[in-house]
């Protein structure tokens, strides 16, 4: 089966020189074909396909994306010993105060802009941990997370009763640098939340969120919701930042993922389980340690390009003990 929530930078990461692909053959953004693994070829990759795949084109995706799991907990782990270390939770604060003044409704969706402030990191992300409004009437709403552009990242149907302040717990993160955090204000009256220097959220200070009220058309300094928010780094997907370097380690596991199935009792082709195993055997071992030499070759540039993420990375080198070899 496929792996769940594999990350949109490994689409045609690595392709078939004869695969078939919607709307032509892609060009693999690694710059490597399977083909480039000799003896792999779409027909007895097609022949190790499992029912559930389909088809070799599907398993070789699920063979790429499984293998780059597997190159990005290597990283993760080399990093480790190499003393890289993630920060991983920042300072939670609240962000906008309700005031005692009412807004009218009207249909769009008002609340807060939250956006990273002069901040270089890919691996930081927005937590939303609650979201806090108020109405002074009675009505149905739902409660948005969306991006700049209007794509919906979370949502809540819910019920605002006559001046009771609620308190919605979202506890997410975000990837997106600007998110909007918002209500239905179709059938509601809003109070107005004050988001400006006085309610530590504009410019939040030292903090490197940056928050403005949202009107539903600019930002200004009153919003209409408040909101329990951090900035945290995570180490999802922190192989999207490095593809231009793990190429050829990927292309080495995907290789060694396709041909463990080649070998495994349980695939359904009896021609090369019969006369082919032996090869692949002393493949899987012989593309697994060019997998890992292709990863270890590029640890020092990716320390070197993570060390400029000052939020995200902390570089404390580890004391390293070697045995005394006999002379």
């Amino acid at each position: 089966m496929l792996l769940p929530n594999s990350p949109t930078c490994l689409n045609d990461y690595i392709v078939s020189v004869n695969g078939c692909y919607t709307g032509g053959l892609p060009i693999p953004t690694s710059g490597y074909y399977l083909e480039n693994l000799e003896g792999l070829t779409l027909d007895n990759v097609a022949a190790v396909s499992n029912s559930a795949l389909i088809s070799a084109t599907q398993t070789i995706t699920e063979k790429v994306n499984f293998a780059a799991d597997i190159v990005e907990k290597r990283l993760k782990a080399v990093l480790n010993s190499r003393g890289i270390k993630l920060n991983t939770v920042g300072d939670k604060y609240s962000v906008c105060k309700v005031s005692d003044i009412v807004g009218v409704p009207v249909a769009l969706n008002r609340g807060i802009l939250v956006s990273k402030k002069w901040l270089n990191s890919m691996q930081s992300r927005i937590y939303v941990d609650a979201i806090k409004f108020k109405s002074s009437v009675d009505g149905p709403t739902t409660i948005y997370v969306t991006d700049y552009t209007g794509n919906v990242l979370w949502s809540e149907v819910t019920q605002a009763y006559a001046n009771v302040e609620h308190t919605v717990f979202v506890k997410k993160h975000f990837a997106p640098d600007v998110i909007l955090i918002t209500w239905d204000n179709t059938n509601v009256a809003p109070f107005i939340y004050t988001c400006d220097y006085t309610s530590n959220c504009k410019p939040c200070e030292n903090k490197y969120l940056n928050v403005q009220g949202w009107n539903g058309v600019t930002v200004g300094t009153n919003g209409y919701l408040g909101a329990c928010v951090r900035l945290d780094c995570v180490d999802t997907n922190i192989i999207c930042q490095f593809l231009d370097r793990l190429g050829m380690a990927v292309l080495y596991q995907s290789g060694v993922q396709i041909l463990k199935e080649w070998v495994s009792p349980n695939n359904r082709l009896n021609l090369i389980k019969t006369h082919g195993n032996e090869w692949a055997n002393v493949k899987i071992l012989e593309w697994e340690n060019a997998s890992i030499e292709a990863l270890d070759n590029e640890i020092d540039n990716i320390i070197q390009i993570l060390e400029t993420d000052k939020f995200c990375y902390n570089c404390k080198p580890r004391l390293r003990m070697y045995p005394m070899l006999p002379g």
